[in-house]
């Protein structure tokens, strides 16, 4: 996937390769998922904790050396309870959370997002591991899910970074 992005907010994507259990995913698939990432609907995109426009959904206390723990009583995907550590710069390495609304059929699940400085004075994700436990019917599930970013590239405008992808 390429995606395009202004001030942390998803502003386009690209399917490039899309797979489910291992096969091609449909052209309907692909239109599903860039829709769902192009328009999320409300309270399912994360508000990361340390993000001031997202400050207020959260209490906070300190949980160890460089780490703060958050926690949400704001029942959506978009919050959680979890951690966040940050270096000596005061930048976020990662971030840890159980989120407040879980997927069909999952009752657990943790998602574990890594940061790293990826442009100039610019950090974001750079992997994305989700696992979740549930049941379907009388069956137990789980899930692990596993996403990388990189590529990451700087443009002029918004306009000249839409014709890249």
């Amino acid at each position: 996937m390429a995606g395009i992005s202004q001030d942390g907010t998803i502003v386009k994507v690209h399917i490039v390769s899309y797979t489910i259990n291992g096969n091609p995913a449909s052209s309907s698939a692909d239109a599903e998922m860039t829709q769902a990432f192009e328009h999320p609907k409300p309270g399912t995109a994360f508000q990361a904790p340390f993000d001031p426009r997202y400050a207020s959904g959260y209490s906070y206390h300190t949980a160890g050396p460089s780490t703060i723990a958050f926690a949400s009583s704001v029942r959506d995907a978009a919050h959680g309870n979890g951690s966040f550590a940050y270096d000596a710069s005061h930048d976020v390495v990662w971030y840890a959370y159980l989120p407040n609304a879980l997927p069909p059929h999952a009752t657990s699940g943790t998602i574990l997002d890594r940061r790293s400085e990826v442009l100039p004075n610019y950090w974001a994700v750079t992997r994305e591991t989700q696992q979740y436990k549930g049941h379907y019917g009388p069956f137990a599930a789980a899930g692990l899910q596993e996403q990388y970013y990189s590529g990451f590239s700087r443009f002029p405008n918004l306009e000249s970074a839409l014709r890249s992808i």
